[in-house]
């Protein structure tokens, strides 16, 4: 089986590239827990100071593995969407506690789950050919990953209901417009200004980013946080047994009609 992760390295960097091209880079125990595995070992190197999440090919991130929910019966439903959910939230939590300053490198679709890894991030850059949806409600489930929490907190509560449940897209210039990254620039020019933006914090001195990041954030994560995740955990699980969700996850996850003629 292909590792659904590669992980590049550089002095005071690594970078994690989510590599399942063929389901969208789709979040699933494996991938959450190799993110998990991969940021601690980059904590645990002193001489790391930030790490970069993105994507391989057009997809940063498209959500939750929707296709594999789709392969167990309704009934079982439940039981898989709050073991992902879990595994995610352990994800979310690690995100928000590292000392390292987390990028996003948003290269394509950003959907679900996805959306709840670039809330996660310290700084994300945005191919201006990205597209970010919310996608959660377009399978009958409601949101995980932290979106619940971050996304009201980063472009305010009506925005993110137009995100979740109003079918909003964003395209990469759209969300910088919102707040909801920090910064878009051509595609063509991506892959150079993120390299350019990792090598930019790590100009900081190395003693002060840590706690620089501890300080800005200490406001935006509540003693509630992981209650809340652990809350979304259970909601999306529930969400999952409806059986309004199980025809939208089974019409999402059938394979397309042959092309004729």
């Amino acid at each position: 089986m292909t590792a659904p992760l590669r992980v590049e390295r550089r002095e005071g960097v690594v970078r994690l590239v989510m590599d399942r091209p063929a389901a969208g880079n789709a979040l699933n125990e494996p991938l959450a827990e190799a993110l998990v595995a991969e940021l601690e070992r980059a904590e645990a190197d002193p001489r790391v100071q930030v790490l970069t999440v993105t994507g391989q090919d057009r997809f940063f991130c498209a959500g939750g593995d929707v296709k594999s929910m789709a392969s167990v019966p309704a009934g079982q439903r439940e039981e898989l969407l709050l073991s992902l959910a879990t595994a995610t939230s352990t994800l979310m939590a690690a995100l928000s506690r590292t000392r390292l300053l987390v990028l996003a490198g948003i290269n394509g679709i950003t959907a679900g789950a996805g959306l709840g890894l670039l809330l996660a991030a310290d700084w994300a850059l945005a191919s201006d050919e990205a597209k970010i949806v919310g996608a959660f409600a377009g399978v009958g489930l409601t949101p995980d990953t932290g979106v619940s929490y971050l996304l009201p907190r980063t472009v305010g509560y009506h925005r993110a209901v137009e995100l979740t449940l109003g079918g909003r897209r964003l395209d990469g210039a759209q969300a910088a417009q919102w707040g909801l990254v920090s910064r878009s620039v051509p595609a063509a020019d991506f892959a150079r200004r993120l390299t350019e933006a990792e090598d930019a914090f790590l100009a900081n001195p190395e003693h002060v980013v840590g706690p620089t990041k501890a300080l800005l954030r200490a406001g935006r994560y509540g003693e509630d946080w992981e209650a809340h995740l652990r809350a979304e955990a259970r909601s999306v699980a529930e969400s999952s047994a409806h059986p309004e969700s199980v025809r939208l996850v089974n019409r999402f996850a059938a394979p397309a009609p042959a092309a004729h003629g």
